[in-house]
């Protein structure tokens, strides 16, 4: 790879990206204003567990839209009264997310639910970097115990 600034890459690889775990999700943080640069908008890959997802919770500042790359599982965003509204996603839905929604993402499926997130303005993904939740490993080090395919 041609070495660049952090800061100013336009191609991320996943092997460039910090890999941040939990018991429930594999993430990468693919684009932001501290990996890439980028100015407006920020790009997280996850992996969701079979059987698992992340609280409800929402992002006051940002827009979300959630692209599904694979597996199924369920997406809850609540209405404009606070009603929890579930729908089903799998690979090829787009879920858009309006700035300050409550929601939250399970995975229903026996293989990983693989999402690509992005957000608009960018900053709800450090969150992941901060929460005590996580463990932050460097970049092209591997996670002890990765999100598996099998059963």
């Amino acid at each position: 790879m041609t070495t660049t600034t952090l800061a100013s890459r336009q191609v991320m690889a996943p092997n460039d990206a910090e890999t941040i775990v939990s018991d429930w999700v594999t993430a990468k943080i693919m684009a932001s204003p501290a990996t890439t640069g980028a100015e407006n908008t920020s790009a997280v890959s996850l992996y969701f567990n079979p059987g698992q997802g992340h609280a409800r919770h929402n992002h006051p500042a940002s827009e979300q839209l959630i692209f599904v790359i694979g597996g199924e599982g369920v997406m809850m965003i609540e209405d404009e009264a606070g009603r929890p509204v579930e729908t089903a996603i799998a690979a090829g839905s787009l879920v858009t997310i309006p700035r300050g929604a409550f929601h939250s993402t399970f995975n229903t499926g026996w293989e990983p639910l693989r999402i690509l997130a992005v957000y608009s303005s960018a900053g709800p993904e450090e969150a992941m970097r901060t929460s005590p939740e996580f463990t932050v490993l460097a970049a092209g080090v591997q996670p002890t115990n990765p999100v598996s395919t099998e059963t």
